[in-house]
């Protein structure tokens, strides 16, 4: 079975590296970014299975990253 795919999206460094462990350990392939500019970049190209946004973020907030997500067809 292949592994599910998620996304995470934090500008905490310290955040990210923790999530990326903790779900890799339970079988997850993971996908990093520190923005939400980067994070649509990353859904467009690699159509994770789940998206963690974080609300608060540089470039792009989680909230609006979330409604580009929606309103594009591929990723939607």
């Amino acid at each position: 079975m292949k592994p599910q795919r998620i996304l995470i999206a934090d500008d905490d460094e310290k955040v990210l590296a923790l999530l990326k462990s903790s779900l890799q350990k339970e079988g997850f392939e993971t996908n990093e970014a520190l923005n939400g500019a980067a994070a649509l970049e990353i859904a467009r190209r690699e159509l994770p299975d789940l998206i963690l946004a974080d609300v608060t973020m540089p470039e792009m907030d989680g909230f609006d990253l979330c409604k580009h997500i929606r309103e594009d067809e591929a990723t939607a």
